[in-house]
């Protein structure tokens, strides 16, 4: 029954397979062992050759041993971190290091002026084109209000009213101190003066709200000529930028008419990476390629744009010149500290990539550490690096630390564990046997 499904073959293999001895099962056992102890020694060298890197377990520093004869023949140069920032390429100069980023020329928000008018009526005429530059005081656009012929009768008997109120005070004043009128009399008196002054006062601030100037009102005071068209006038030095409103357009009480920007003040909005951001500070300098105008960081938002992924950085133009405008794109170039968040600014070359993870190579007694960095800006061939590590994992990079500019293709073939060219010692020249000399002799 048991051996009622095996082939015939098979059950023939079966009876003549010899059985193990004891010493084959000895060495079946202990080859076993052995391979089991060697597998943990393979995972740790083979975990010290390759950095393991994550999200959440960042890169470690590597360090590669070298001889100077290895670094010469792999013709590395070398040169430290102050040499390179001594260099007026490399972003050495007084103003810092350069971040190229496209921008746009805006206004600011307490700068724009809205011009409105608290009456009802139809535009006229438009006094003055847009994009002109206006002083205060100057004609806008000229509109018909029948409602400002209401407010300007009103001021009219408010001011009637006030004028009569204080002339009888000045007489009951006069009588009370003769003792004709008694005190009662003459507090009424105070009383309707008091209320005659803030109805005029009230009558003509509605004025001035409208537009009219004081040179209007006491004109309208003294002849009493009511006049149903009005002169809008721009309140403060500017530009106008636009009007919302044509000639012969009906409009709405506190509708607005025109907008204006006042002259002197502009704002150049930056568009950054959040690795670019994280260097600007308020006070540090703009500059731009086209224009020798000149402007200053006064803020840097906190949010990254959900349109772009970039971060705003706000900065301001004191005094501009005309060769910048509202809406106009321009390419800055903003200026911040060379050392800015623990950055340095090392040549392009200096760097290498490898599975997402940037490296350079620090100069040590024994020979390299690959530092893993962080790659915030790149211009002109040079590029600003922050490292990776936290602190106290790694040496800090300091202005005498020396990194490999050149040769670093044979650095990363040391961190991949390919091996450089092993330095062997020199031949042993041949010592002549014993029988040649005899011979010579």
């Amino acid at each position: 029954m048991f051996h009622r499904n095996i082939p015939p073959c098979c059950f023939r293999n079966i009876i003549k397979k010899p059985a193990m001895t004891k010493t084959e099962n000895r060495i079946v056992f202990f080859r076993s062992l052995f391979l089991l102890l060697s597998l943990p020694l393979s995972f740790s060298t083979a975990s010290a050759q390759t950095p393991l890197s994550s999200p959440q377990n960042p890169p470690n520093a590597v360090n590669i041993a070298l001889s100077g004869t290895q670094i010469e023949k792999a013709k590395i140069e070398l040169r430290s971190l102050a040499e390179i920032g001594a260099n007026k390429n490399g972003g050495g100069n007084s103003d810092g290091q350069a971040i190229h980023l496209p921008g746009t020329v805006v206004l600011p928000l307490d700068a724009q002026e809205i011009v409105s008018v608290p009456a009802a009526g139809t535009v006229q005429a438009i006094l003055t084109p847009p994009s002109q530059a206006v002083r205060a005081g100057q004609p806008l656009l000229r509109l018909y209000s029948p409602q400002l012929l209401q407010w300007q009768r009103e001021f009219i008997q408010a001011a009637a009213q006030e004028k009569l109120a204080t002339e009888k005070l000045k007489r009951d004043t006069a009588l009370f101190a003769d003792g004709i009128i008694a005190e009662t009399r003459l507090q009424e008196a105070h009383s309707n003066a008091t209320q005659s002054r803030a109805l005029a006062s009230e009558t003509a601030q509605m004025l001035r709200l409208v537009g009219m100037s004081e040179k209007a009102i006491k004109s309208l005071r003294d002849t009493q000529k009511l006049s149903a068209s009005l002169e809008i006038t721009a309140r403060t030095n500017g530009t106008v930028l636009e009007y919302s409103v044509v000639p012969g357009q009906q409009v709405e009480a506190g509708a607005a008419l025109a907008k204006l920007a006042q002259e002197g003040r502009l704002w150049i909005e930056l568009n950054a990476l959040k690795q670019q951001a994280a260097q600007a500070q308020p006070g540090n300098r703009i500059r731009f390629a086209s224009c020798p105008d000149e402007a200053h960081v006064i803020a840097v938002s906190s949010q990254i744009r959900a349109d772009n992924q970039t971060v705003l950085i706000r900065g301001e133009l004191s005094r501009p010149s005309s060769c910048l405008s509202v809406n106009q794109y321009v390419e800055a170039t903003l200026y911040v500290d060379r050392n800015a968040s623990g950055s340095w600014a090392v040549p392009s070359t200096a760097i290498v990539r490898n599975e997402g993870t940037h490296w350079i190579f620090m100069r040590t007694v024994h020979g390299f550490t690959a530092l893993p960095v962080t790659v915030i800006s790149s211009a002109d061939g040079f590029t600003r690096v922050r490292p990776e590590t936290p602190a106290g994992a790694t040496p800090a990079l300091a202005s005498k630390t020396r990194i490999a500019v050149s040769g670093t293709a044979a650095l990363k073939g040391a961190l991949l564990g390919i091996g450089m060219e092993e330095e062997t010692p020199p031949e042993a020249q041949p010592q002549p046997s014993l029988q040649a000399q005899s011979g010579s002799k």
